[in-house]
């Protein structure tokens, strides 16, 4: 089965499940998980409708998505350990596709024993693929995209950095160092976000919470275009079962490791 095939099977589910709700929910279809943690019928039946196609076409493969996880936390241990694995994001950035913010993203993730080897980002309102194989490049629209690092100026950079879940302190210190740079405009979508990294429209991005359906897809895309993406307290590369080690992601090793030293200073 190709990556492309499946390029197909993720946007004809957004087409079906997702656009037609796109500004057009009603009160009874939208339900809180969480304080603040919405979901809406679009995630429950995207998620629904692509884990049957997934499984139709992979029947070997476990596959999980995040509103099925939130249901049954063992999933994604299950996932991380099975021989063949799909996580579903069904949308990503679900507050802003509710407010009918077109910044919001259905991702994918392919696993083989726990390692990534394949990751989709897609697009809806854009009509706007990105995905990647493991050591085979990256691509938005058929078309491969390559990082081009540009020089180091804080004040010509624009950051994509969501600080509001970092611990008080250190929020308060990443509040006042980001101003250092030009812009920090979070799409608080982390698809949306990886893309704009990629086609060079923001140049870093800085979380918190690290949840693997949110970033184990952009990450992958992210470096298989040359980008620089390792855990924000050690340097580590990320992996599925990192969480709340913080995640920032740059152009390059150089500029990675002087916008951390500008926004955490001694964080290591």
């Amino acid at each position: 089965m190709s990556i492309d095939h499946i390029s197909e099977i993720i946007i004809r589910v957004a087409k079906q499940e997702i656009l037609p709700r796109f500004k057009n929910l009603s009160q009874e279809d939208i339900m809180a998980k969480s304080p603040g943690d919405m979901v809406s019928i679009a995630d429950i039946e995207t998620e629904k409708v692509l884990s049957k196609e997934l499984n139709r076409l992979f029947p070997e493969a476990l596959v999980a998505g995040e509103e099925t996880i939130a249901h049954n936390p063992a999933l994604l241990k299950a996932a991380i350990s099975a021989a063949h694995s799909f996580l579903i994001d069904p949308v990503d950035g679900t507050n802003n596709f509710i407010k009918g913010d077109e910044k919001f993203a259905l991702m994918l993730t392919e696993l083989r024993h726990g390692e990534v080897v394949s990751a989709w980002i897609y697009l809806p309102v854009s009509d706007k693929i990105a995905i990647a194989e493991k050591n085979s490049g990256a691509f938005i629209n058929g078309k491969r995209i390559k990082i081009i690092s540009r020089g180091f100026n804080p004040k010509e950079m624009t950051g994509a950095a969501h600080i509001n879940r970092f611990p008080e302190d250190l929020r308060a210190t990443a509040k006042e160092n980001l101003q250092s740079f030009k812009l920090n405009r979070p799409a608080f979508c982390a698809g949306y976000d990886y893309i704009s990294l990629v086609e060079g429209r923001k140049d870093f991005s800085v979380y918190y919470r690290t949840l693997p359906w949110d970033h184990l897809p952009g990450s992958l895309i992210f470096m298989e275009s040359g980008g620089y993406v390792r855990t924000l307290f050690d340097e580590k590369n990320y992996v599925v079962q990192d969480q709340d080690k913080g995640l920032l992601s740059a152009a390059d090793k150089e500029q990675w490791q002087e916008i951390r030293e500008i926004i955490f200073p001694n964080i290591y």
